[in-house]
Order: C-alpha cells, then sequence, then structure tokens
C-alpha cells in the first residue's frame, strides 16, 4: 500500500511534469517553439524565445481598475483553456496580458489548461481538433464543463472588459 501511494504522489506527478513544455522546431522558420501542454515557465525561462515578448508585454499592460473591481472573486468557478502558439505575434501580445490580468485576480492556475500548437494548430497527443480552433491565441472560459465564451485572437475591447462579459453570462 505504502508502494502504491508513493507512485500517486511522487511519480505521477513527475511524468506529469516531464510532459509540460516540450521543444520542438518550427518547419517554416527553424525556430524552437513550445508544443503540447505547457505552463508559464516554458516561455518565461531564459531558454524560452518566448521569454523576451513575455517580458516587454507583462510589465507595461495596465488592467482597468474598475473592471479588474468587477471580476475580483468572481473567477473562482470559472476554467480557463488557452490556445497559443510561439510563433504567433498575437499570442506574444495577448498571453503575457492575461496573465497579468489573472495574476491580479490571484487566478489559481491549476484552472488553467495552456496548451502550444505548431502552425497546423495542432500539439501531440492532444485533440486540439475538439476545440475547434482557427486562430491563436483562442481563450476558452468554463463553468462546471460548460463553455460561457471565447476571446479568439484579439479582445474586441480590453481583454478584462472580455473576460467580464463572458464570466457573467
Amino acid at each position: 500500500m505504502k508502494n502504491l501511494l508513493f507512485l500517486a504522489i511522487i511519480l505521477i506527478p513527475a511524468m506529469t511534469f516531464a510532459q509540460m513544455n516540450q521543444k520542438t522546431s518550427d518547419a517554416k522558420k527553424g525556430n524552437e517553439m513550445l508544443i503540447g501542454y505547457c505552463n508559464r515557465d516554458g516561455f518565461t525561462s531564459v531558454n524560452s524565445n518566448f521569454d523576451s515578448a513575455f517580458k516587454a508585454e507583462y510589465p507595461v499592460y495596465k488592467a482597468d481598475e474598475a473592471t479588474m473591481k468587477q471580476l475580483a472573486g468572481k473567477l473562482n468557478d470559472i476554467e480557463v483553456t488557452v490556445v497559443m502558439a510561439t510563433w504567433c505575434g498575437d499570442s506574444k501580445e495577448w498571453v503575457p496580458r492575461f496573465y497579468k490580468i489573472m495574476d491580479s485576480l490571484d487566478f489559481p492556475y491549476k484552472k488553467l489548461t495552456l496548451i502550444c500548437v505548431d502552425r497546423t494548430k495542432k500539439a501531440p497527443g492532444i485533440n486540439v481538433d475538439a476545440l475547434k480552433i482557427e486562430l491563436v491565441p483562442t481563450f476558452i472560459f468554463y463553468r462546471k464543463d460548460v463553455e460561457l465564451g471565447r476571446i479568439i485572437e484579439v479582445p474586441a475591447d480590453l481583454m478584462e472588459k472580455e473576460i467580464l462579459k463572458i464570466i457573467s453570462k
């Protein structure tokens, strides 16, 4: 029994972590890119080609304070899936801004699934087709496994205002 518990506590998370932040080569430009399930560490580490974009966008984004006050405490039952690409200019702009907003709201990142795709919008071992992704980044918001709405590529308004509209449904 203790051996089984050890496997569940130590090895399974280690195997999962090993699957995170995998890198591949961009067939079009030859640059390194992230692929599959990722987390913030994958593109904020100094070994990432996404690092400079994150450092450029994250600190300068200033969210609308009134909207942020309205959002406060309203994300407790929300889960988010983000499909992005480290080769994509819009992902380089909007994913860091998304993180800035969510950090300000103390969003529990265990409720975030981040998927990096290649230029064909695919990721090995992940059924990205089921998400019906046409453009990246795509931010999908769920409540109790029901999709509430999406922000696709570029928000129509301030991102935090779009998030508020979606989760207020």
